[in-house]
């Protein structure tokens, strides 16, 4: 996981924060003295702890993706996927905090319908440490059928070392090797290491993917076969400047 918040710059112009169940209240400039007309917020630690998740992992993403939307600017934009809410209210609770995490973990744009991110959240069965890892293929005669691969990759090259995480569905091992020839080149993909299924506890991981985004790759694991995950694919980078 990466954390870009040494590339935040603060001026007077970054967006200032709206108070958190006051839609229609003037936004508070962070920048300003506290003021005893200040809006009084009650939450929780825990609450507190989502939101500041939540943020990281927005400039994380966009840093990452070299987005030119302003992290601060989507956490204060209403969105669809939070009821017409913004981040900074929603994302206290663990319903919305959950929604957030997938949108930027699958980078599924900058707003989704919310029923589409809670069909991913839909995990009833709480599987933990499965750690399947088969390299065989399917044996004589069986049909292929279509499964999730996850690879690990690691290249550098011009003075920028690339660690990536990537997992998708596909038919064949010789089919997915080809999707990482196409995303990271013929010497990437060589040397990735490869497997089926989904394994928490792998190094890579540990290092790069968030806990919501494991909870999607576990789900997926079990239903690959069905149609709906046919288009599945999530690619997580860490770069690393020389």
């Amino acid at each position: 996981m990466e954390f870009a918040m040494d590339a935040m710059t603060i001026s007077r112009t970054t967006a200032p924060c709206a108070s958190p169940h006051a839609k229609n209240a003037s936004p508070a400039d962070p920048l300003d003295a506290d003021s005893p007309f200040d809006d009084v917020v009650i939450t929780t630690s825990r609450a507190l702890c989502r939101l500041a998740l939540v943020a990281t992992e927005t400039g994380a993403r966009f840093q990452r993706e070299a987005e030119p939307h302003d992290p601060m600017a989507w956490l204060l934009a209403p969105r669809r996927m939070f009821g017409g809410s913004t981040a900074f209210e929603a994302c206290l609770e663990r319903e919305h905090f959950m929604r957030a995490l997938l949108l930027h973990g699958l980078s599924l744009g900058l707003d989704a319908d919310p029923d589409e991110i809670d069909s991913l959240l839909d995990d009833p069965i709480e599987t933990r440490g499965t750690g399947r890892r088969s390299r065989g293929g399917p044996t004589a005669g069986s049909v292929a059928l279509p499964r999730l691969y996850t690879a690990s990759v690691l290249r550098s090259t011009s003075g920028t070392m690339l660690q990536a995480f990537h997992a998708s569905v596909a038919s064949s091992v010789d089919e997915f090797r080809d999707r990482l020839e196409a995303k990271f080149g013929p010497a990437a993909a060589q040397g990735a290491e490869i497997g089926t299924g989904f394994d928490p506890a792998a190094p890579i991981v540990l290092a790069l993917v968030p806990a919501a985004v494991a909870k999607v790759l576990r789900k997926v694991e079990r239903e690959s076969a069905t149609p709906k995950y046919g288009n599945f694919a999530v690619t997580i980078e860490h770069r690393l400047q020389a």
